[in-house]
């Protein structure tokens, strides 16, 4: 058996060390010091085995979800083997009613307000129309704040995870999801679409009650954060070392109360192949 993680920032271990990250240059050496304090890695060691970790920073829902898809396609994820997903925001998944910007983006949440608001990260590719790119910008912003409908992302997020539990179930690949700091479902989910009973709860860490951010934020420390010596410091920001350490063993005792580990068995199914 061996681990793998998929995830954004918070799985690739983004905060673990600053101080060391400062004392590289190079993308590939920020990725191996990320790495070697994330709470994947801190799990494995509970766990005693190895542990690829696939998190990468910014990623969105849609992102995590193919990449799972194509390593378990190429049989990179073997039976038996253990996958835990941390999701993203569903803000960043790319909208069908939008055009194909080309654009490397990010939606966050303004913490004075529940709406939602649109953070361009890093613009890719610039059209000849100067006064279209903002108003691109623009119209996002309004969309969020006149728009935006939960249920939309209630929907995909759903078909996501049923997806990937139908596949673990019947490839006997032992599977855990949770969630970084957006909720993937809402618990306020219309009646109307829910399908959360088809989840398993029990491979299923705070589903629709909390998330990862939520779970360090109750413990009201800021030496678990980034930059902790700053008050207050980890509205925004991401876990250091010690925060990593207690995210994975509280999944490791979430994995233990639900016997994941030793969850092997395939569904029965009449496929015809």
């Amino acid at each position: 058996m061996k681990l793998n993680t998929f995830g954004d920032s918070w799985t690739e271990g983004v905060g673990g060390n600053l101080f060391e990250e400062d004392g590289v240059s190079t993308l590939e050496e920020k990725t191996k010091i990320r790495h070697k304090y994330s709470w994947p890695k801190q799990l494995a060691e509970i766990l005693d085995i190895d542990c690829l970790n696939y998190g990468v920073g910014g990623s969105s829902n849609k992102l995590i979800f193919d990449m799972i898809c194509g390593y378990i396609d190429r049989n990179i994820i073997k039976e038996n083997d253990l996958v835990i997903i941390m999701w993203s925001s569903s803000l960043r998944d790319e909208l069908p009613f939008f055009p194909p910007d080309n654009e490397w983006h990010s939606w966050s949440k303004r913490h004075t307000d529940k709406k939602y608001l649109y953070d361009p990260i890093l613009q890719l590719k610039k059209g000849e129309n100067e006064l279209y790119d903002k108003l691109k910008i623009q119209y996002k912003e309004w969309y969020v704040l006149n728009l935006y409908n939960q249920n939309y992302y209630n929907m995909i997020n759903q078909g996501y995870v049923l997806y990937l539990q139908y596949m673990f179930k019947n490839l006997g690949i032992r599977y855990l999801f949770c969630d970084a700091f957006d909720n993937m479902i809402d618990r306020y989910i219309s009646k109307e679409i829910d399908k959360s009973d088809l989840i398993d709860i029990k491979h299923y860490w705070g589903l629709k009650t909390n998330t990862f951010r939520g779970f360090l934020e109750n413990f009201n420390r800021n030496d678990i954060w980034q930059d902790y010596k700053k008050p207050n410091s980890f509205i925004g920001t991401h876990p250091n070392k010690t925060g990593y350490k207690l995210i994975s063993e509280e999944i490791y005792k979430f994995l233990i109360e639900n016997n994941i580990l030793n969850y092997n068995l395939k569904e029965k199914l009449n496929i015809i192949i």
